[in-house]
């Protein structure tokens, strides 16, 4: 890096080789700046006690530490020493002193600030501060120059010298360093901070699928997360007429806003089923609310219904969920298309219901997760891709027969959330996936 002086008599910048003769005092200040930058973490912290040692160490009269933004285009103060408290202030990276350091990522000593053409001189109007002289040099890392250390006035009347150049641009080495590590530092507090929430959310979401069944019963889900946490759903409640509620549900998007929509749609969902209504008007209850307050085209494809023990007799209502298929005991396949659009997008909109005698078939409800799953070629298994796969696990257990599910399409490309719901006059047993999803 190259350091320019300015010569205000031609009005024009030169190189200056850079000249050993630093003070040996020099030394110990820049050991115990090194050293107190080093235990500092938090980045205010560490550019206030930088400023205030620079400017004693340069025996200047004020000292300041300018951060380019995070678009680059403007300098902030975000600390400084010395009679004029100017944090806060933003300088363009195309004007100014310091605007000129950070294009040129080089050392700049102006010994005559009126001169200099470069000079912001309405600054000193505002604060009422006289600049004689200006020595400015950037904070660089391995992104290149983040910042700039500038040190004005040059105590009793004094002009810097190529001494006084070299020992700012050996303070700011350590600087930079210490203002890299901070940020680091607080990169990783808020990457922990996130990884907590995201646990928490996943912990809640948990808390929200239904508890193990230890006696045979007849609807298990299983639900597997693409991420942390998970925009699928699904539920599963008794009726005090002995009929057996269930929900299963898809948020359009990812990440925290799908999550936070999956929990409050499950609870609506949970809230409105124990009333019992049938399951197209329970659908459009529960559109009704989430047309009125979901924001940003997201939405929820959702399915909803009822299965009886006694007869067998399954009854539900579909919105914008992927087809329910029903294996018959030869096996064959009967699917059941959506007839009514996904949940939070309009108001006021009927969900038919949907009927089977169940007898002693399987009913499958499974989220794109499932369809949208790449097999070795790379393209996604489709309903066809679905079908084959139940085929292949039919005759397990209900319980052993998700977990074979999941299982398969874990060991392929899983690209969504994935949850399926399986209702099954014989019951099953538990499933136990690695400790992580529940039926």
């Amino acid at each position: 890096m190259n350091a320019r002086v300015r010569d205000p008599a031609q009005g024009a910048t030169h190189p200056v080789e850079t000249q050993a003769a630093i003070d040996p005092r020099a030394l110990t200040l820049l050991a115990d700046l090194s050293q107190a930058l080093a235990v500092s973490i938090d980045v205010e912290h560490t550019l206030a006690r930088a400023v205030t040692r620079i400017a004693d160490c340069m025996q200047a009269e004020a000292a300041s530490v300018f951060m380019l933004d995070a678009g680059g285009q403007f300098l902030e103060c975000r600390a400084c020493a010395g009679p004029v408290d100017v944090r806060g202030m933003r300088l363009s990276v195309e004007k100014g002193i310091v605007g000129r350091t950070i294009q040129s990522n080089s050392c700049q000593m102006v010994r005559d600030a009126q001169s200099d053409p470069d000079f912001a001189g309405k600054v000193d109007a505002r604060t009422g501060f006289t600049t004689r002289s200006v020595l400015c040099t950037p904070l660089t890392t391995t992104r290149g120059p983040i910042g700039v250390l500038e040190v004005l006035n040059k105590n009793g009347g004094q002009l810097f010298e190529d001494a006084d150049r070299d020992m700012l641009r050996l303070l700011a080495a350590p600087t930079a360093l210490a203002i890299s590590n901070a940020a680091l530092v607080a990169e990783l507090v808020e990457q922990n901070r996130i990884k907590r929430e995201l646990k928490l959310a996943r912990q809640m979401q948990r808390s929200l699928l239904p508890k193990r069944r230890r006696d045979h019963y007849p609807v298990l889900g299983v639900n597997r997360p693409a991420r942390e946490i998970s925009g699928d759903f699904y539920d599963t409640f008794e009726l005090a007429d002995g009929r057996i509620a269930f929900a299963i549900g898809d948020v359009s998007g990812k990440g925290l806003d799908a999550a936070l929509l999956m929990v409050r749609t499950a609870s609506l969902l949970r809230w409105a089923g124990k009333d019992g209504l049938p399951p197209g008007r329970w659908l459009s209850r529960i559109n009704d609310e989430l047309a009125d307050t979901v924001s940003g085209g997201m939405f929820v494809c959702a399915a909803v219904g009822y299965y009886c023990p006694k007869t067998r007799h399954v009854e539900w209502a579909n919105a914008g969920f992927p087809p329910a298929l029903v294996r018959r005991a030869d096996g064959s396949f009967e699917e059941y298309l959506a007839e009514g659009p996904p949940l939070a997008i309009l108001p006021g909109m009927e969900y038919p219901a949907q009927h089977c005698d169940l007898g002693s078939d399987s009913l499958y409800f499974f989220s794109d997760g499932v369809t949208d799953v790449r097999a070795a070629d790379g393209a996604t298994i489709g309903l066809e891709g679905v079908r084959a796969l139940l085929e292949r696990h039919a005759h397990a257990a209900p319980g052993p027969r998700l977990r074979g599910l999941i299982g398969e399409l874990r060991r392929l490309k899983l690209a969504d959330d994935t949850t399926i719901l399986l209702i099954e006059a014989a019951g099953g047993t538990p499933v136990d996936l690695d400790g992580e999803e529940e039926a």
